[in-house]
């Protein structure tokens, strides 16, 4: 998402046996995991909400639909539904936990398959992004949890994921930020 936003920065590191456990940590993000933003006197943590804040931080990125556009909806929509039904589903079906089926109507994603399914609804067909022709932070945090889990097997593949990861992954920004992140690695 820095990268797309196309502002400079500085990436800190944090060790997750110490910094990232530790108490300046915990001060800026009082559950101890990553990533957080400091941008000025602001602190954002949550992944949704660093995207969104970002995208309105710096509108000339052109991140996220106008604010009053009928397409701020499905953005908000698909910015959230990784935050809430994907992670929660992947996150069960990584830890082996399947909801009974007469208890799906108590939990917020119901199933896994209707997570996916809701997923490959939206990256299937001729449009390249979520919103369309326009790409945004939705699809920063979309595409990223789905090649994660494709990657370490929580998401399975379909047709669908993989070409919409391939769409993103041609992009320069997310180019330049795996080579940061690689060389940060090492």
């Amino acid at each position: 998402m820095l990268e797309e936003v196309g502002v400079p920065y500085e990436a800190v590191v944090l060790d997750f046996a110490t910094t990232l456990k530790g108490a300046d940590y915990h001060a800026i993000n009082p559950m101890g995991k990553v990533p957080a933003i400091r941008h000025g006197d602001t602190v954002v943590t949550e992944v949704a909400a660093i995207c969104a804040y970002l995208a309105d931080a710096f509108p000339a990125a052109g991140l996220a639909p106008p604010p009053l556009s009928r397409e701020r909806g499905p953005y908000y929509r698909w910015l959230f539904f990784v935050a809430g039904p994907l992670e929660a589903a992947t996150s069960n079906k990584a830890l082996g936990f399947i909801v009974p089926p007469e208890r799906e109507r108590m939990i917020g994603y119901g199933r896994y398959e209707d997570v996916m399914d809701a997923l490959e609804a939206v990256t299937q067909g001729a449009r390249p992004y979520l919103l369309g022709d326009q790409f945004t932070a939705a699809d920063v945090y979309v595409g990223s949890h789905l090649a994660y889990g494709m990657q370490f097997g929580t998401i399975e593949a379909c047709p669908a994921f993989e070409c919409y990861c391939a769409t993103l992954a041609a992009r320069p920004a997310r180019q330049r930020a795996i080579r940061i992140d690689d060389a940060l690695a090492q």
